[in-house]
């Protein structure tokens, strides 16, 4: 290829200078300070537009589809219950990590203690910010990686027009973070690496490429490739490798001792609920499709292909090395994915991997196969722009476009605060708002969606005024009060829930369902009068196995008070705890756990 050809000898001796590592794949031009200063300011004038364009257009697209789901909310009420004093859990007296992300929890708790804004609008607001300042980044480092040569933008383009792109630079979930993380180590990485680099510069360059695992678990796979190749690269000695590693580790291990010592777990509640280490290939390579297919995304990448097929033969070992860090990663996200089964919401999981595969690309130095390139994925991004839109749902796995249909529920064209979705008047909001009024403590059992309750005296060993269950976590949430007990059946932020035997293959995260047997036996006290169509039998098997082995076990690490004595025997049994399944039956369950009792 032309372009990167011309670039290959001047950015290999920058970098054995250690001067200017970051213009990787430079064009053998004059620099800016060379040339003519009419022709240097038009030259500088051109290449910021082509940085702050696609991040302006990202930033309109991104605030006109501004919204939040309710998945989201499953967020606000962790933050809201940090900022209440009550620790980083869903439902006080029970341990459970609802966050995927933590920096992200945290981040909205800072943001929260320091302005008091209603959590779900302030992760609107940080999500695009932190989008199109990932967008800048890598605009920047494309900037930088070819030395000032004139660019025209590539990769970014393939980025743009897909609308769900726009829909999660909000959203509430941490996508906003996720596209800024990747998007600065890739800076980091372009500006840093040179031999010459200082030992401080190299340590706070792995520190943030170590933190892939906190803002989203998946991640640790980029963060592995990143630091794989940074060591390939820089080529330092023991004593900087081992000090570089360490900066690399210390936070994402101090938090896993945390986690494990606190939860008695080593991955967030909802990697537990999705069995985020087994694969459901099928059912990935529809959420894949679903994702490909409405966008003609084949079409940028056979384009594509024409620029990055004949690179690969001329580029140099250390320009190799370089970009492969963002493709390679993005290329085994785009995989992982696939393999565990995908996700509901259209698109959302893949948008990192598509991100990284081409931030090497953002934007090219003109060429005549790039700039015909550059044509065709224009014309292309214009159709995609005006024409294709997501799904609204799939037919296969009820993978969803989840925008539409919140504003579709909500009755709100930007749903982006609490009280858009505590607005919606459900059978479930009457039904809590009315038991939580009483004087006796009341379970809420909702049976079927929407439509059948069972109401039971609540145990008062919980505490608590109410409790209720709904699939529906972050709406459930935001209906119950903190100091009552909203409890998930999916396991997504109840334990018990979360290390059920996965029944079957539906619905991306919605594999498992607690049977109302279950959250009867641990929410009511023994003898409590069950009401007709409520098996009695399985009642009792489950109040059994509650008491019986590991399963005994699992809800005292989640719920005694913690000490530590009990921080201690959390972390020591935090792997066979996060592997260990039981039947969903509770006959079958019984029969397997207490068999010594």
């Amino acid at each position: 290829m032309p372009d990167l050809t011309k670039s290959s000898a001047v950015a290999e001796s920058s970098a054995a200078a250690g001067t200017r590592s970051a213009s990787v794949i430079a064009q053998r031009t004059s620099s800016p300070a060379e040339v003519a200063p009419a022709a240097a300011r038009r030259l500088r004038w051109w290449n910021t537009l082509v940085i702050t364009v696609p991040a302006a257009a990202v930033l309109a697209l991104g605030y006109s589809h501004r919204w939040v789901g309710d998945d989201a909310l499953i967020y606000t009420r962790a933050v809201r219950q940090i900022l209440a004093g009550n620790g980083p859990v869903h439902n006080i007296g029970e341990r459970a990590e609802t966050s995927t992300g933590t920096l992200w929890q945290w981040l909205l708790a800072l943001g929260g203690l320091v302005t008091g804004t209603d959590p779900a609008l302030l992760a609107v607001v940080l999500g695009l910010v932190t989008t199109v300042a990932g967008w800048l980044l890598a605009g920047d480092a494309a900037r930088r990686l070819h030395g000032g040569a004139r660019l025209v933008p590539v990769g970014v383009l393939v980025l743009l027009p897909v609308a769900a792109v726009w829909d999660y630079a909000t959203s509430g979930l941490e996508t906003g973070l996720i596209t800024f993380w990747p998007a600065g180590c890739w800076w980091l990485m372009v500006t840093g690496a040179s031999r010459a680099a200082s030992g401080r510069r190299r340590a706070l360059t792995a520190a943030a490429f170590g933190l892939g695992p906190l803002v989203r678990p998946d991640l640790a796979l980029v963060t592995g490739v990143f630091l794989v190749v940074w060591y390939a690269l820089l080529r330092p000695g023991v004593r900087s490798a081992l000090a570089q590693a360490a900066a690399a580790l210390a936070l994402p291990l101090a938090y896993e001792v945390f986690r494990a010592g606190y939860y008695g777990v080593l991955v967030p509640l909802p990697g537990l609920a999705k069995e985020a280490s087994e694969a459901v290939w099928l059912r990935g390579l529809v959420y894949a499709a679903n994702f490909v297919l409405p966008y003609q995304l084949w079409i940028p990448a056979l384009l594509l292909s024409v620029l990055v097929l004949p690179a690969r033969r001329v580029l140099s070992r250390r320009l190799l090395l370089l970009v492969s860090a963002p493709a390679v990663s993005g290329a085994l996200s785009v995989v992982y994915v696939v393999r565990v089964g995908g996700d509901f919401m259209h698109g959302r999981m893949l948008l990192p991997g598509l991100l990284l595969m081409m931030l090497p690309l953002w934007a090219l130095p003109p060429g005549r196969r790039t700039t015909r390139v550059a044509g065709a994925l224009g014309i292309w991004a214009v159709c995609c722009l005006l024409l294709w839109r997501p799904p609204g749902q799939s037919s296969h796995f009820k993978i969803f476009d989840q925008h539409t249909g919140y504003q579709h529920l909500t009755g709100v064209r930007h749903p982006t605060e609490q009280r858009d979705h505590r607005a919606i008047r459900t059978p479930f909001t009457a039904r809590v708002e009315r038991a939580a009024a009483r004087p006796e403590p009341t379970l809420v059992l909702e049976t079927s969606f929407n439509r059948t309750y069972l109401e039971l005296p609540l145990s008062e060993r919980f505490h608590a005024r109410v409790a209720a269950t709904r699939v529906m976590l972050g709406h459930s949430g935001l209906v119950v009060p903190l100091d009552g007990l909203s409890i998930d059946p999916q396991g997504l932020a109840y334990p018990l829930a979360a290390h059920l035997e996965r029944t079957h293959i539906g619905k991306a995260g919605h594999d498992k369902r607690l049977p109302d047997a279950w959250i009867i036996a641990d929410y009511t006290d023994p003898g409590t009068p069950l009401p007709p169509g409520v098996d009695r039998g399985a009642v009792a098997a489950a109040r059994h196995a509650l008491s019986c082995g590991p399963l005994a076990e699992l809800q005292d690490s989640v719920r005694q008070p913690m000490s530590p004595e009990r921080f201690w025997r959390n972390l020591t049994g935090s792997w066979q705890r996060t592997s260990f399944r039981f039947p969903s039956d509770p006959y079958a369950a019984e029969a397997a756990l207490c068999r010594n009792t």
